[in-house]
């Protein structure tokens, strides 16, 4: 018995360590992310780290406007992923991408067909995603799409009550893609996690 509870502790000492780690990592970098939340409220994070299904940084206030709120109060804040709408990476950075890295793909991911879309307005990108089979075949809004170099990162979720009855979902699940542009952006060619396992992914350019 005294054996179980000592490499309980152990185990729960180590898990600890690990979240502590991460968060110190995590704070050490200066980071700029606007969120916007299901009530379509805007928070800037200078620093954020996300674990699981919470999110922990230095949030600023909240705003119904895009604009400033790096300039607002910021105070250590733990809020819950379910309560993010959208993600925005370098927001107040205007962002060029290579003009064969946008436009619309046909995507297969893990044998789901779908449509893909990428593109930069007023120098913000943004990508979205259907899959006429799932999801109630809506149009999915992507979050944190970044394209830096060759490589693509977004992810695709449903996070709150909101997204599930627009999908159809039966669960909250979220997915983290990232992709390597081929000949010369035609085709992306990666993977994607989902709790834990890797699926392949590819699209190809359809216009």
């Amino acid at each position: 018995m005294k054996k179980v509870v000592l490499y309980s502790a152990v185990f729960i000492g180590g898990i600890a360590l690990a979240l502590l780690a991460l968060l110190i990592y995590g704070f050490s970098f200066s980071q700029n992310v606007v969120i916007q939340d299901v009530t379509k409220q805007y928070y800037h994070a200078s620093r954020l780290v996300v674990f699981g299904n919470v999110a922990i940084g230095f949030l600023s206030d909240s705003s119904s406007q895009n604009t400033d709120l790096d300039k607002l109060s910021h105070t250590f804040k733990i809020i819950t992923t379910g309560t993010i709408a959208n993600m925005y990476f370098n927001p107040f950075e205007s962002v060029y991408v290579p003009p064969q890295y946008l436009g619309v793909y046909h995507i297969n991911a893990s044998g789901h067909e779908g449509i893909l879309v990428l593109q930069v307005k007023d120098g913000v990108l943004y990508g979205s995603v259907r899959f006429p089979n799932w999801a109630n075949g809506v149009w999915e809004p992507l979050k944190g799409v970044s394209i830096k170099n060759n490589t693509l990162w977004f992810t695709r979720s449903v996070t709150n009550e909101q997204e599930r009855i627009k999908t159809g979902a039966r669960e909250y699940f979220t997915q983290q893609y990232v992709g390597t542009y081929k000949d010369n952006g035609k085709k992306i060619i990666g993977f994607y996690t989902l709790r834990g396992a890797k699926y392949l992914f590819e699209a190809y350019r359809k216009k």
